[in-house]
Order: C-alpha cells, then sequence, then structure tokens
C-alpha cells in the first residue's frame, strides 16, 4: 500500500495531471459526482491524489469508496488505511464489508470482481472511477487472447462504460497512462 504523511496530495508529474484532466475533461466529469474506487493500493491511491489535484478546477463532488472482501488477512489495515487517507485529504470516505462466493464456478477473481463493481456501482454518484492504467489493458488483452477471446475480447477494457447495476457510469480515466 501506499502511504502519505501530509494532508494535501503530493506533487504527482505534470504530464501524469495533465493526461487526468484531459480523461476528465473528454468523458464529461467536470461539474459531477466521482467516486473512487480506492483497494489502498498505488494505482488507486494515485487517482485519488490526482483527482484531489483537480477537483476544484473541475468542480467535481469527490468520494472514495473501499471494498472489504475479506480474502486477505491485511484486509482490515487497507480498509484502515483508506479510511485514514481520505480523511487525511479530506475525502468523504464508505466501505463496504462484502461476501464472495466461493464455490460460484467463476473463479474467486472474478467473483470478487463482481461483487466490488456492484458495490461500487451502488454509490449516489454520476461516475465511478478506476484506476486501471496502460500496463492493466496490455496484461487483459493478453489474457483474452491467450483464452481465445474474438475480436471483442482483443478490445481490451473500454475506457468508459455502463456501472453494472447502477446509474452510474465506470470511467477508467489512466487507461492511457503507463503504471510509471
Amino acid at each position: 500500500m501506499a502511504s502519505s504523511r501530509n494532508s494535501r496530495s503530493p506533487d504527482l508529474p505534470n504530464a501524469l495531471i495533465a493526461a487526468l484532466r484531459a480523461a476528465c475533461v473528454r468523458h464529461g466529469l467536470p461539474g459531477t459526482r466521482v467516486v473512487v474506487g480506492l483497494s489502498g493500493g498505488r494505482d488507486s491511491v494515485v487517482l485519488l491524489h490526482g483527482l484531489v489535484t483537480l477537483r476544484g478546477e473541475l468542480g467535481i463532488a469527490l468520494s472514495a469508496h473501499h471494498v472489504h472482501h475479506g480474502l486477505s488477512p491485511n484486509a482490515d489495515d487497507w480498509a484502515a488505511f483508506c479510511a485514514d487517507l481520505c480523511a487525511r485529504l479530506d475525502v468523504v470516505f464508505s466501505c463496504d464489508r462484502v461476501a464472495v462466493a466461493r464455490d460460484s464456478g467463476e473463479g474467486i477473481e472474478a467473483a470478487a470482481r463482481s461483487v466490488r463493481h456492484a458495490s461500487l456501482a451502488a454509490r449516489d454518484a454520476d461516475w465511478v472511477a478506476l484506476a486501471h492504467h496502460r500496463g492493466d489493458q496490455a496484461e487483459t488483452m493478453l489474457h483474452n487472447l491467450l483464452r481465445g477471446a474474438g475480436v471483442r475480447g482483443l478490445a481490451g477494457m473500454p475506457v468508459e462504460r455502463a456501472a453494472a447495476g447502477g446509474r452510474a457510469r465506470l470511467v477508467r480515466p489512466l487507461l492511457d497512462v503507463p503504471r510509471a
């Protein structure tokens, strides 16, 4: 997990902020309610810090949501980290403890993703922002290729789509940005 000791967002590279700003404008996020899917890992923490940096400029009502799957012995620590980070950044925070069906037949990761997306879609927001980046996109495309997905599967993750089961839209504003 990432850490931050000060109460404001760290200085992020100008190129990252510029790419995030452009993606937010391109997809219509200014003036809306945005909830960040906050796992507590490096990528989601960077997305949160970037949106904290831009929230005044873009006029977004920013919140963060953590989904506690309970699958790791570190799950309580991750949730506490996310709550503390949001308090220091003055970001509204929520957390859901969910049950992941281990015998669903779809695999534990897919089952966790399903309940995570449902939890995020249930938030009172216009947009659910996820921190997938260019490396995640390449990994998804390779995985789809190896499992025999057709042309649709090779397209990878969409930058924007309807959030499953909710009225919010899901957006991945860092999808064109390398992880580094």
